[in-house]
């Protein structure tokens, strides 16, 4: 799903509980994830919110396909409010997924040849797997962590953290419970002598 969103990697949906076993990304047409988060900036013990993200995602269709292989469509809407100086900005856009070889794939367009491996449908404590970009220069490597018991707005979830570091960068942290999907979403980084913290939660979801 590259270049769908500017500030936040867009939420693919996709299942594999229909066979038994769990359901980290649950996929039925009619699906829909609603997420709100925020970024921070904290200097010398002082914190200000820059911006607020509010996204949504749906599953609306099953009916098209890549290289034979049949997708869905998830429609996302992500609108972003900026601070100093006061802004507000919609980006919209579709994605597309399917589930092959116990690996959630995930594409940008309909002429995208190259699927990205969101995320592996066989969650375990320490399990890897990666993902390659620019013709192999750059590489994206996940890791399961652990199952820890996390609280958002949605609900108590018990959930699987996964780490994501791209290029040896900063890592980034996701959170997905089984017959739900992702519900949480975080990083921090420091910018000389600022801390910046960017997070997102599940605050409601409808899952059929």
């Amino acid at each position: 799903m590259k270049g769908l969103l500017l500030l936040i990697p867009v939420i693919a949906i996709i299942g594999c509980g229909l066979f038994g076993g769990a359901d980290y990304w649950p996929l039925a047409v009619g699906n829909i994830w609603n997420y709100a988060g925020m970024t921070t900036v904290t200097i010398s013990g002082t914190t200000d919110t820059t911006a607020k993200y509010f996204i949504t995602d749906k599953i609306t269709a099953n009916d098209q396909t890549i290289d034979g292989n049949k997708v869905f469509t998830v429609a996302t809407r992500e609108s972003i409010v900026y601070y100093n100086p006061d802004t507000f900005n919609v980006y919209t856009g579709n994605s597309y997924v399917r589930e092959a070889n116990k690996a959630i794939l995930s594409y940008s367009s309909l002429t995208d040849s190259t699927p990205d491996t969101s995320l592996m449908t066989d969650l375990k404590e320490g399990k890897t797997w990666t993902q390659l970009y620019n013709s192999g220069a750059d590489t994206i490597v996940y890791t399961v962590l652990t199952k820890e018991d996390v609280t958002v707005p949605a609900n108590t979830y018990s959930a699987w953290k996964v780490k994501e570091v791209y290029d040896s960068g900063t890592p980034v942290y996701y959170w997905y419970a089984d017959g739900t999907g992702m519900i949480k979403y975080a990083y921090e980084y420091t910018y000389m002598t600022a801390t910046v913290d960017v997070w997102m939660e599940l605050q409601s979801a409808t899952i059929k």
